[in-house]
């Protein structure tokens, strides 16, 4: 039964960061393209939005160890698992740059960098790739 809520935990997980990711990516390289700047109240939504996504990141680190352990005994399970890992710890370090970054603009009140955000989108978008390739791989 514990296996069962763990899965269950990071699934829910998997499907809160992914629809943050997709939606925040979409509305972001809107204003981005626009070269305009959120509304403070959108600013506001963005920055609960990455930090909800923050936490659903570490909550699939979490779960996803919990699961490699019991069920597999470890994390040496195979290379693409491997590939996997390292495609979560480049999203998990981009999701922490991007919020480090959106926290400090919010308190220094000047707008985030655009290039470092689209460098981060990036970044999230090649460990999203690396991630969900390894898992298909990894769990034939």
């Amino acid at each position: 039964m514990t296996i069962i809520i763990i899965k269950f935990l990071h699934f829910l997980a998997l499907f809160a960061a992914g629809g943050i990711g997709v939606g925040g990516a979409v509305v972001q390289s809107t204003y981005i393209k626009e070269g305009k700047i959120p509304e403070p109240h959108l600013g506001k939504a963005f920055r609960i939005l990455g930090f909800v996504g923050l936490i659903s990141i570490a909550t699939l680190w979490i779960t996803g160890m919990i699961l490699a352990q019991s069920l597999y005994g470890g994390y040496s399970i195979n290379t693409a698992f491997t590939v996997k890992i390292i495609g979560a710890a480049i999203v998990l370090i981009g999701s922490c740059i991007s919020n480090f970054h959106v926290y400090k603009s919010f308190k220094n009140q000047s707008p985030p960098n655009p290039k470092l955000m689209k460098m981060m989108m990036s970044l999230g978008r090649f460990g999203l790739i690396l991630a969900l390739g390894g898992a298909a791989a990894a769990f034939l």
